[in-house]
């Protein structure tokens, strides 16, 4: 008798590439439930098949619960009051997100630690208990990629994302600073690294020699150390 072949369905990893813009919160502002010094108001993503091909993107506003944006955040990013004062406010945002996921097996990259950072501080300190979040939330989830990038390539400090597209011969698209765009940016940098892992970057010496502070940096990275209380 003949034997069936069972069909074993093959999972493809999807990639989500995320990033986040925040605002200050005043000292003022804080209490013993919220002590962070920045609060998430746009969250940009993009989501990759696994050939690191776009296969979508989102942009979302959201209504911080302490913090506001001043002349400095709305210079910077570009993001309005009008944009974020009747917006969801990240409770509803990230079920939002993990709804647009739906149920594909996914990593999410994000260009350094402090995005997922401050959405670790966000998350426990306004009690979002609910299950898909916390999925989402899962570190093993989450890389680093800008982390990832100064390992592969050696550099002792850390290198911004303007910097890493130079160096990978990339031209920057959009506006730094917006949430979507630098996640689009960020998805451009990895599919190229990732698809080329022999890659080697240009201007490396000019980089090392010029031994510069980074040409731009997140805005959670802005913030970091302004945090009362680390993760």
């Amino acid at each position: 008798m003949r034997k069936l072949k069972k069909n074993k369905r093959r999972i493809c990893m999807n990639y989500l590439v995320i990033d986040l813009e925040m605002c200050k919160v005043p000292k003022d502002y804080r209490n013993k439930n919220y002590k962070y010094a920045s609060e998430i108001i746009q969250i940009g993503a993009v989501l990759l098949d696994e050939r690191y091909r776009r296969r979508d993107e989102i942009c979302l506003y959201v209504h911080p619960e302490h913090g506001v944006i001043d002349n400095f955040i709305a210079n910077m990013t570009g993001i309005k009051n009008r944009q974020i004062k009747n917006a969801p406010k990240l409770r509803e945002r990230l079920l939002e997100l993990t709804e647009w996921i739906g149920d594909r097996e996914y990593q999410v990259f994000a260009w350094s630690n402090s995005d997922f950072s401050q959405l670790s501080h966000e998350v426990r300190s306004k009690k979002l208990q609910d299950e898909k979040i916390q999925s989402f939330m899962a570190p093993e989830r989450w890389i680093d990629y800008q982390e990832v990038f100064g390992k592969k390539y050696s550099f002792e400090k850390a290198v911004s994302l303007q910097e890493a597209l130079m160096l990978c011969d990339l031209t920057q698209d959009g506006r730094m600073h917006d949430g979507l765009d630098d996640a689009l940016n960020t998805a451009k940098l990895i599919r190229k690294l990732e698809l080329n892992p022999e890659y080697q970057l240009i201007c490396r010496q000019t980089l090392t020699e010029e031994e510069s502070d980074p040409l731009n940096i997140c805005l959670g990275d802005l913030f970091a150390g302004l945090h009362i209380e680390c993760a």
